[in-house]
């Protein structure tokens, strides 16, 4: 696979942060709530919260019932599977 540059940014941005990481690796099993993210990995909600908003900012991840107030669901997006593939 051949990398751009944007891309490339995306990896580094996944790298630089063991948590962001940690989440990407963990949705590569299916649609995951911020609570059974934060169990799984040890990581407080709230900080599941933010770090996923920005995976969203960033199209590596997406909320697929964005209407849900509690136990929003979470999967990757094709970027993010793209990244998981690269870091591997």
């Amino acid at each position: 696979m051949t990398a751009d540059g944007d891309f490339l940014e995306l990896v580094a941005y996944v790298k630089a942060s063991n948590h962001r990481k940690n989440i990407i690796e963990y949705l590569n099993y299916g649609l995951k709530t911020p609570k059974e993210i934060g169990v799984a990995l040890n990581v407080r909600t709230n900080h599941i919260s933010n770090l996923l908003a920005d995976l969203r900012k960033h199209n590596l991840v997406v909320c697929s019932t964005p209407n849900v107030r509690k136990g929003r669901l979470y999967e990757l997006t094709e970027n993010g599977i793209n990244v998981l593939e690269y870091l591997e």
